[in-house]
């Protein structure tokens, strides 16, 4: 069953039994109030195994890896390692009739630069100026033109901007997840 970002309270309100696993995605972190991490435990005392990647399910699970909470994914494992330390980096606005995020999420810039220095398409150096200049403005102006224009001042090509552009990691991170509790639960 699929759910639209979590509030607080709709983790209270799930109804399943414990066997069933439970995947915190993405929450309102902004325009309401997200489930807290007590919220989350409970759901884990209640018997229920709780997976959380992406977004606000990576935030939670770094929380609560110590508790009984499971993370998944590369913006799990940079909240972590504490390369993203701040929530402002997997908000964006959302559109209230489509839940789709209308700005970028610097967390996957972070991600496509990794990409591009991998790939040798960019350098560290301009992978730190353009964070450092995305870090300036407030998530709701991190629009896809003024990343581009700060992507293209900090030397990045019109391929590599687009690249960066079109990077998505919270959705690769999420169906992979999906993707590996279904073939877990297939191999049972």
């Amino acid at each position: 069953m699929w759910r639209p970002p979590a509030r607080r309270g709709d983790l209270h309100e799930l109804n399943l039994e414990p066997t069933i696993k439970v995947v915190l995605v993405d929450g309102y972190l902004i325009q309401q109030h997200p489930p807290s991490p007590t919220e989350v435990f409970e759901l884990i005392a209640r018997g229920h195994e709780v997976w959380g990647c992406s977004s606000l399910g990576a935030l939670r699970a770094a929380e609560l890896r110590n508790h009984g909470m499971r993370g998944f994914g590369w913006v799990y494992d940079r909240v972590v390692d504490r390369t993203i330390t701040y929530d402002d980096e997997l908000v964006a606005t959302l559109d209230p009739r489509t839940n789709e995020a209308t700005g970028l999420f610097l967390a996957n810039i972070r991600f496509g630069l990794d990409q591009l220095i991998a790939a040798g398409r960019a350098n560290q150096s301009q992978a730190q100026l353009l964070i450092n200049d995305l870090r300036t403005v407030h998530f709701e102006q991190r629009t896809r033109h003024l990343c581009g224009s700060l992507a293209t001042s900090a030397g990045l090509n019109a391929s590599a901007v687009d690249h960066l552009l079109a990077t998505d990691v919270k959705r690769q991170d999420a169906t992979a997840l999906v993707r590996h509790l279904t073939t877990s639960a297939l191999a049972q």
